[in-house]
């Protein structure tokens, strides 16, 4: 991973979770970046509000030199407030984000991997012009599950 190291998150990383959160929101090719009071929007905000306060929140955070570079969350959210890769209420969700200097260095790779041993069986949305991510996804297991509105569902159960 080049300098970065991993470690389960603490409640102190939470306002670094949600720079994660905006940073993971994917702009299309061609479209106007996001402005930061999306993080307000009920749809988005409810992946972390309260984070640590519902049972299977968990997420790990990538660091060089103390610095948060990268982090990867799940949270359970349920059927009549699901999220954009929504699966059914038992299946946490996944986000996640490297800051684009940590890109491509396998921090995102190793980092899903912690989470995944934790908890083997999640969801995610990916936007379907989001390629890398997608590979990611697919090479450790995740499968299809949907696709709409140009967005893919995808889900990895336990083994």
């Amino acid at each position: 991973m080049n300098g970065a190291t991993c470690r389960p998150w603490r409640t102190a990383d939470v306002p670094f979770l949600w720079d994660m959160l905006f940073e993971s929101l994917h702009v299309r090719d061609g479209g106007q970046p996001f402005a930061r009071n999306v993080l307000d929007r009920p749809e988005i905000a409810h992946y972390l509000t309260d984070f640590g306060q519902r049972d299977g929140d968990d997420a790990q955070l990538a660091e060089s030199g103390g610095v948060p570079v990268g982090a990867a969350w799940c949270r359970r959210l349920d059927s009549l407030d699901p999220g954009y890769g929504y699966v059914s209420d038992d299946i946490p969700e996944l986000g996640m984000a490297v800051r684009s200097e940590w890109r491509r260095r396998g921090v995102g790779r190793r980092l899903l991997g912690d989470l995944l041993d934790r908890n083997p069986t999640m969801s995610l949305s990916v936007d379907d012009e989001n390629v890398s991510a997608a590979h990611l996804y697919r090479s450790l297991g995740f499968v299809v599950h949907d696709s709409t509105n140009g967005s893919t569902t995808m889900v990895r159960r336990a083994r």
